[in-house]
């Protein structure tokens, strides 16, 4: 028997590597902006970045986080994506032309440029250097707005190369982080989307065709005169197939139905998403 023994692990914030394994565990949910907060802290000394997805005349907010995240400008993110304040930004113009290459490219911003007047004190009143990545993947163009506080230094050429060494590597999980949160199931679609509500139960269910379609009207807020103009059935043919659905089901009532069918979409639903998730990182 060989007993292989492993080093302990560094400090949790004390090296690069520790950082880069909490961003990867992170990819796809809420911890990620935190993670790719104190992995870019580690990598380079940032103290906040900024991430999009770059459309020919659209911006998309990939994420957004400070090294303390509770500290996070969200206001400032939200203006200059809703706003259209990137627009007018001279590092995301000159970062639209440069992805056009295939290649990461750094882009280090020179805030003296009269192109920032009016938009540093709007969204970087508080920022002493800024750096640009952006890049080209299989998903799409993605930016990530790297920064510094006025508090510290400006970015040492030594962590600039360090971000750059690193920039497909970002591009990559910014694209996946992306792709397996637009994934994601939509609660809102459990109760308001016809298709979504007949498909899960038409896939979690022994019912007949004819007793699923009834029983998602009824769960889409339909009254039996209207499922039957909906089916083009009469409403008594309608009573018959809701009477042998709950029947089939074990169940009573439209109350005991809600109860049955948002327990087998949240199954659904979180089993569509791992599916999409383990697609997307693989």
């Amino acid at each position: 028997m060989m007993t292989v023994m492993v080093q302990d692990r560094p400090a949790a914030g004390h090296s690069a590597e520790s950082a880069l394994a909490r961003l990867i565990d992170g990819m796809g949910n809420d911890r990620f902006g935190p993670a790719l907060a104190s992995y870019l802290h580690s990598l380079c000394g940032a103290d906040h970045f900024a991430a999009f997805r770059l459309g020919r005349d659209e911006l998309r907010e990939v994420a957004a986080c400070c090294v303390q995240p509770e500290r996070t400008a969200r206001d400032r993110v939200e203006s200059y994506v809703k706003q259209g304040l990137w627009k007018h930004d001279p590092a995301m113009t000159e970062a639209q032309r440069c992805v056009e290459g295939g290649a990461a490219t750094i882009i280090h911003v020179d805030f003296s440029d009269h192109g920032y007047d009016d938009l540093r004190p709007r969204v970087y009143p508080h920022v002493r250097d800024r750096i640009l990545l952006c890049g080209h993947s299989v998903n799409g163009t993605f930016g990530l707005s790297v920064l510094r506080a006025d508090s510290h230094a400006p970015f040492a050429h030594e962590a600039i190369e360090k971000l750059g060494q690193a920039a497909e590597l970002l591009v990559a999980m910014l694209a996946k982080h992306a792709d397996v949160c637009q994934s994601r199931p939509n609660v809102a679609q459990a109760l308001t989307s016809l298709p979504e509500i007949e498909n899960c139960i038409v896939a979690t269910s022994p019912l007949p065709r004819r007793e699923a379609e009834v029983c998602a009207r009824i769960l889409y807020g339909l009254s039996s005169v209207g499922i039957a103009l909906d089916l083009t059935v009469s409403e008594e043919t309608v009573k018959t197939y809701r009477k042998r659905a709950y029947q089939r089901l074990a169940i009573g009532s439209e109350r005991e139905l809600l109860t049955w069918y948002l327990a087998r979409w949240s199954r659904w639903s979180a089993e569509r998403f791992e599916a999409a998730a383990s697609t997307a990182l693989h």
